[in-house]
């Protein structure tokens, strides 16, 4: 069967040469790919390309000599940076530049979903064969594979994904609203006020917002231990607070996030911009997982990768989820979700054996649970 995200005549020409907002393309990945491609750029003019900056793990740098005699180009920053540099330098091309040992299709995947207006090649290596990316007309000599061309449906989908969590939101909202209330004056009785706790998280694209929860825990429960995983029967929690967190009751009201788009019903849980800063320098592809509105509930937690358990292990159904992403997915884990409720499983099933007892730092796939 033919693969449909492949064009049959791939083309980096830019759409309208000469105006100076089309063909601006950023690189992503190898520095050797950044040499090979630059010095063919240069060599045709004509199509409508240039380089305006490449960004990969290290960053090292502020600019790059291609040869000599050629303009220098600019190094943008580093790979978790990735999508606050497209914003940025607002490219209509990326290039995902392959070199030994670096992540390549799965990252170009990844960011054509981030934008579906952003036009995004994967170049194969000098060894690879890439017999579905021939060399284009503009750019031979290099191989490239266009990556899910963009198109109505993927805007079509996620308006449909908001109206669906802007509707079962609403629903939600209503019919709990007397669980809002119990939940309310419980933890009013039993440890005062505040009754609702904000938190900053990571979005989608890195933006930073409050999380809204129910309190658990007892006031400037992290002045001594700083940021930490909270654990099974936590010293720092309120009377209620294990029921409340084992139960998930807390996490209810995320659905005034849901409501203001700052989340959506399905998606990559977010974390807290201290952890995302360190997982992101253990794991590069971490940050990729916000390319997609952060959820209440996701593709790892059905899977009963949640809390303390091997970031590795969520980055990978995260990063599944962010690939495979469609309307019907989300209602699937909508529906596996339901079921765990249902059955009382408000602790996802989490096995032991997946359990990560270690701090965020320690439990990027070195644990031996995995």
């Amino acid at each position: 069967m033919k693969d449909s995200s492949v064009h049959d005549a791939p083309t980096l020409r830019a759409s309208a040469v000469g105006s100076p907002e089309t063909g601006r393309v950023l690189i992503v990945g190898a520095r050797r790919g950044l040499s090979r491609l630059a010095a063919v750029l240069d060599q045709r003019p004509w199509s409508g390309l240039r380089i305006v900056g490449f960004v990969d793990r290290s960053g090292r740098g502020r600019q790059l000599a291609i040869h000599p005699g050629s303009e220098p180009i600019p190094v943008l920053g580093r790979l978790e940076r990735l999508s606050e540099v497209i914003r940025r330098s607002r490219p209509t091309h990326v290039i995902v530049a392959n070199s030994e040992g670096h992540p390549r299709y799965s990252e170009a995947e990844l960011l054509a979903l981030s934008d579906p207006d952003l036009r995004v090649h994967w170049m194969a290596g000098e060894s690879e064969s890439a017999p579905q990316a021939p060399p284009t007309a503009d750019v031979p000599h290099l191989r490239f594979r266009p990556v899910r061309p963009p198109g109505r449906r993927v805007h079509a989908g996620r308006a449909a994904k908001r109206a669906v969590d802007v509707v079962l939101s609403s629903v939600i909202l209503l019919l709990l609203s007397p669980v809002f209330a119990a939940v309310g004056l419980l933890i009013y009785a039993t440890s005062g006020r505040p009754i609702f706790y904000l938190q900053d998280r990571v979005g989608q694209n890195g933006t930073i917002f409050k999380i809204i929860k129910f309190r658990s825990m007892k006031p400037n429960a992290e002045s001594v231990t700083g940021p930490i995983w909270a654990a099974n029967h936590d010293d720092r929690c309120t009377p209620i607070g294990d029921w409340l967190r084992h139960t998930c009751l807390d996490e209810l009201p995320q659905i005034f996030n849901i409501l203001k788009g700052e989340m959506s019903l399905v998606g990559p849980r977010p974390e807290r911009p201290i952890f995302v800063e360190r997982f992101a320098g253990e794991v590069a592809e971490y940050p990729l997982r916000h390319v997609v509105p952060v959820g209440l509930t996701g593709w790892a937690q059905v899977h009963g990768w949640r809390g303390r358990t091997s970031i590795r292990k969520r980055l990978q159904y995260d990063l599944d989820y962010v690939r495979r992403w469609s309307f019907w997915l989300d209602i699937q884990i909508l529906f596996m979700t339901a079921l765990h409720v249902a059955f009382g499983k408000v602790d996802w099933g989490v096995p032991r054996n997946r359990r990560v007892e270690r701090e965020p730092t320690d439990a990027l796939g070195r644990d031996t649970h995995s």
